[in-house]
């Protein structure tokens, strides 16, 4: 088992899997989380500043949370948070729904079409195909 320094608190503690902080600033966290979830219940316009600034919760780690799609932003606080591919503003996750949709075709249509070599004489119909030694 590693021990690692909790990136929060400093204090040591046991590594379980992938965790950077300890489990008494990881309960901290979630408790944070659920009072910024629900003061956006209730004030479902609020900017990301405001919440920040009612919740005193960063704005960096609401931000994440979006980014994460554990917090949806409503169209009226759309904030700084953009697609990372087209620029567009976005209510959560990475993506706007129709880049997601763009890169889901492009990788299905990858997947369908078997990668079959045109060049020097082979044909794309994906047969076997024997050299001749006959020059």
């Amino acid at each position: 088992m590693e021990v690692t320094n909790c990136r929060s608190c400093g204090r040591l503690f046991n590594v379980l899997s992938n965790e950077t902080i300890c489990p008494n600033c990881q309960k901290k966290l979630d408790d944070k989380f659920k009072e910024v979830k629900e003061f956006l219940d209730e004030n479902p316009n609020a900017t990301v500043e405001k919440v920040s600034r009612e919740t005193h919760t960063s704005t960096k780690q609401i931000r994440k949370w979006v980014r994460e799609e554990r917090l949806i932003l409503s169209d009226g606080a759309l904030d700084g948070i953009t697609c990372d591919r087209c620029g567009k503003p976005i209510r959560t996750g990475k993506y706007c729904d129709q880049c997601k949709t763009k890169m889901a075709n492009t990788l299905m249509s990858a997947f369908e079409k078997p990668a079959v070599p045109s060049a020097n004489g082979f044909k794309g119909d994906g047969r076997m195909r024997y050299i001749s030694d006959d020059k």
